[in-house]
């Protein structure tokens, strides 16, 4: 009985789960024009809920394998399977992805992107380890925005390249490089 009912529960687990994966992957593929991307919320974080999940599948395989083997194995694989595909879902939907028509600076927001043409202006602020680029621009209600993107520091001197290629043309005067953290408290 308590085996039918978990292959029941990993079967459903790994349908909405690997639909998520489907889901995320062909969002992602839709994007076009890109030039760059990666990793975004913070650079040395991983997605928490999925972790977490994948940890405690784990625990509880090694409880109930040493204890009392009520469930087969595969059950937990299934489990396993199910929060990997949590993970690599999440992952994707939090890359930034820089493209030919602007930023996106979250895949599965790409509610949230801004067109180079919106941007009226950006300053960066490089912090040793990290680089952060602000970008200003007016949204489609017509009001002020900000972005803050993070930039992983092996793309930086790229991205450079790619936002002044795009934008100083369009904007007329010179950005200056601002190295403190107080451009980014306004």
């Amino acid at each position: 009985m308590v085996n039918t009912i978990h292959t029941i529960l990993v079967l459903s687990f790994l349908g909405v789960t690997g639909l998520l994966l489907a889901m995320t992957t062909l969002h992602r593929l839709r994007i076009r024009g890109v030039r760059m991307t990666w990793y975004s919320p913070k650079l040395t974080t991983i997605p928490v809920w999925p972790t977490l999940f994948i940890g405690l599948v784990i625990v509880f395989l090694v409880y109930v394998q040493n204890t009392a083997p009520l469930l087969n194995s595969w059950i937990f694989g299934g489990y396993f399977l199910g929060g990997i595909f949590w993970f690599v879902a999440v992952a994707l939907s939090s890359t930034a992805v820089i493209t030919e028509y602007g930023i996106i600076p979250e895949a599965g927001r790409s509610n949230d992107a801004v067109g180079w043409g919106q941007i009226s202006d950006y300053f960066e602020v490089d912090e040793g380890k990290r680089t952060h680029f602000a970008f200003l621009y007016q949204d489609f209600m017509g009001e002020r925005q900000r972005l803050d993107l993070l930039v992983p520091m092996q793309n930086v001197e790229r991205f450079r390249i790619l936002i002044r290629s795009k934008l100083d043309v369009q904007i007329d005067h010179p950005v200056q490089r601002i190295s403190s953290r107080k451009a980014l408290e306004n």
